[in-house]
């Protein structure tokens, strides 16, 4: 009987464990990938790691608890207060369904808290009392350029009647002079216009006062752009009035229309775990900074106004005593700056910030001296360009660090950028008056 080679079977054998030695190769990082993270697992859910590190839970939400919170705040009583407004959602803004929710950790139950207004992009701070203190929010939803359907932009409302202010709602129409209507957006108060005596005996000089409001062409399409200035008559109004009340817009167009910010102002109360109405901001702000002082007041800096501008550097102060607001020291800052208490009047600015405006204004980190509205540079970034969201989103925010009994005052604040983290030093060696 012959005999059969067998270097066909060796050579299947070889080539066998080869391919078997191959994957083996190829697969090495993730079967030690798996192991390593199955390590880790075990190892973070260690007793004694626990007491000495603390350990990260998946919270379960409900279903009618859920939703996207742009701010989560511990309170004294030791829930947390997730606040979303309309959460990013057009569809929820335009429904009027602004939502916040109470979760209790300790127990973990939800509840829903009734939303007064659009608090989506506001800002958030705590005040002496324990209460959170939120101001501003979203009056409208960006537009991006080729889905603007109509022309709009800012009317400035005036009142030359010295003797009364006016009160116009939210869809008053402005007709230019060619007949092309224009609506308001929202409701605009127009003060009186003022006297200024020219002298012992004589006439009285009348200075018209003025509103701005955003107004969109009821027209949709081309019909309603335009660059130059013209006076609108107020549609509706007749005799004096119409003569002592008119607008005036410099530019009306199709251009992309950014988010728009609120006046409105509101006090969170944890204990009975309600909002209440406070002062109303002098500017209408979208992704504002507000920042408790030393004296327990609020600052308030930044974000779009109504009609989508970066406000331009018109500062305020909350009084919690008043629940009202004064003007702060101007100073121009980017939307939603990162600002830190570094002593009884002084603000560290990170340099961080949400993106929005020049690219050449108010990007440098410094400490800015509320008493003397100073501001010094302060130095040590190697990458600038990472502070800012429009540079390279998603890479960079500021926090504070943990303070040692020195640093009290003048805490170090931790810049993320990227992968990289850097602690500012001139906030832990300022001295603090």
């Amino acid at each position: 009987m012959a005999q059969h080679s067998s270097r066909p079977t060796t050579r299947k054998t070889v080539f066998g464990v080869a391919a078997m030695a191959a994957l083996a190769v190829l697969n090495a990082p993730a079967v030690a990938g798996f192991a390593q993270h199955a390590y880790h697992r075990y190892e973070i859910n260690q007793p004694e790691y626990k007491a000495k590190y603390g350990h990260w839970a998946l919270a379960s939400l409900p279903e009618k608890y859920q939703l996207n919170s742009i701010h989560a705040i511990l309170l004294h009583t030791g829930k947390v207060l997730l606040i979303a407004g309309s959460g990013n959602s057009v569809k929820l803004f335009e429904g009027g369904s602004f939502k916040s929710t109470l979760w209790d950790p300790a127990t973990g139950t939800f509840k829903k808290i009734d939303t007064p207004a659009d608090l989506f992009c506001g800002g958030h701070a705590q005040l002496p009392d324990g209460k959170i203190l939120v101001a501003g929010g979203t009056a409208r939803y960006e537009v991006l350029k080729g889905d603007v359907k109509r022309a709009g932009g800012a009317m400035l409302v005036k009142n030359e009647d010295p003797d009364r202010a006016r009160t116009f709602p939210k869809g008053t129409l402005f007709r230019s002079p060619s007949g092309i209507e224009y609506r308001s957006q929202f409701p605009v108060r127009v003060p009186a216009a003022k006297k200024t005596p020219t002298g012992r005996i004589g006439p009285v000089k009348v200075t018209a006062s003025e509103a701005r409001v955003f107004v969109e062409a009821v027209e949709e399409g081309p019909p309603g752009i335009t660059n130059t200035t013209e006076q609108y008559a107020i549609v509706g109004l007749k005799g004096k009035d119409a003569d002592n009340l008119y607008g005036i817009a410099n530019k009306l167009g199709l251009d992309k229309k950014d988010f728009q910010g609120i006046k409105d102002a509101y006090e969170f109360d944890p204990v009975t775990e309600k909002y209440t109405k406070v002062g109303s901001m002098s500017e209408a702000r979208w992704y504002p900074t507000l920042t408790t002082l030393s004296d327990g007041r609020v600052l308030a800096v930044s974000g779009l106004d109504d009609i989508g501008q970066v406000v331009p550097g018109k500062n305020e102060i909350y009084d919690p005593r008043t629940q009202t607001w004064s003007p702060a020291p101007a100073r121009y800052f980017p939307t939603y700056p990162s600002l830190f208490l570094t002593g009884r009047r002084k603000i560290f600015y990170s340099g961080s910030n949400a993106g929005y405006g020049p690219a050449d204004q108010g990007r440098t980190p410094g400490l800015w001296d509320l008493r003397t509205n100073s501001f010094s540079p302060v130095p040590g970034l190697k990458d600038p360009e990472s502070r800012t969201r429009r540079r390279r989103p998603r890479s960079r925010r500021s926090l504070p660090l943990p303070r040692t009994r020195r640093e009290a005052l003048r805490p170090p604040v931790a810049t993320v950028a990227g992968r990289r983290i850097r602690r500012a030093p001139t906030p832990c060696s300022a001295d603090a008056p």
